[in-house]
């Protein structure tokens, strides 16, 4: 415990009971964050996430705001109240996305530019809002300002029916790289996390997709031939996926930037 003492976090995709971001959020407290603000577009679960937080006995402060992050303004807004509430910006963490099913002839244009716009754009943006807040994280902590990019193994894994979700990753792939390149010498370390199979809402509704597609005869069959692809047999757990985002954030991974941090129970290994 205590790993991220006095630290304050962005932390994107937060606003539905289940998800990544939701398990980073309460993790971060957990290990001692002075503020967490969770973003999202949506606000009808807040109450539930709210009450979960609350009930983790932590001492930070923990909110929960509305945020188109394909917005350049709203990033600039979400920036702007969180460095005038708590005097700065420690970590962000890009977790928001969206799954576009479909192959190539599936899909249309403005779906791969909407998957575009939440799985990689919004990165750029938060990057770009975030930097200058972050670039005085290393007046408080050794280890500097922190990004972290959820970006999923589809980031390496070819699926043909599922063409914006891991185009747009891959992408967002070499943006962490590019980004760790260009924000190392201001002090701010840029990384990447890559869950494998995680019972989220949004995996879900993919293997609902997958069944629809014929690909399997339920979602629970879907489920246990994905979990049944890496070594370890099962799928993961967003809390399990939340203990990496809190290692990057730590001072413990202030040498590391531009990582790629599989944790996809090690299908990684097969591609």
């Amino acid at each position: 415990m205590g790993r991220l003492n006095g630290k304050v976090a962005i932390v994107t995709g937060a606003g539905r009971v289940g998800n990544i971001g939701v398990a980073v959020a309460r993790a971060f407290l957990r290990e001692g964050a002075r503020a967490v603000i969770a973003t999202d577009m949506r606000a009808e679960e807040g109450y539930d996430i709210r009450a979960l937080v609350a009930g983790d006995g932590h001492a930070g402060v923990f909110r929960l705001v509305e945020h188109d992050v394909t917005s350049e303004a709203d990033w600039a807004r979400i920036v702007s109240d969180t460095v005038a509430e708590f005097d700065g910006l420690d970590v962000l963490v890009n977790n928001a996305g969206i799954a576009v099913h479909g192959g190539i002839l599936q899909t249309s244009l403005e779906d791969l530019r909407k998957a575009m716009a939440v799985n990689h754009d919004a990165l750029f943006l938060g990057i770009k809002a975030c930097a200058a807040a972050l670039g005085q994280a290393h007046t408080r902590f050794a280890g500097g300002g922190v990004v972290i990019n959820n970006l999923s193994m589809a980031s390496y894994m070819m699926n043909a029916t599922n063409i914006g979700y891991h185009v747009s990753k891959a992408a967002g792939r070499m943006l962490t790289t590019c980004a760790a390149l260009e924000l190392g010498p201001q002090k701010i370390r840029v990384n990447s996390v890559h869950p494998g199979v995680t019972m989220t809402p949004l995996i879900r509704e993919g293997l609902e997709a997958y069944v629809a597609a014929g690909m399997w005869e339920s979602t629970d069959a879907a489920e246990a031939a994905l979990a049944a692809m890496n070594p370890l047999g099962r799928a993961s757990q967003p809390e399990d996926t939340a203990h990496a985002f809190v290692y990057l954030a730590s001072e413990e991974a202030q040498f590391v930037t531009g990582a790629s941090l599989y944790h996809d129970g090690g299908i990684g290994l097969r591609y």
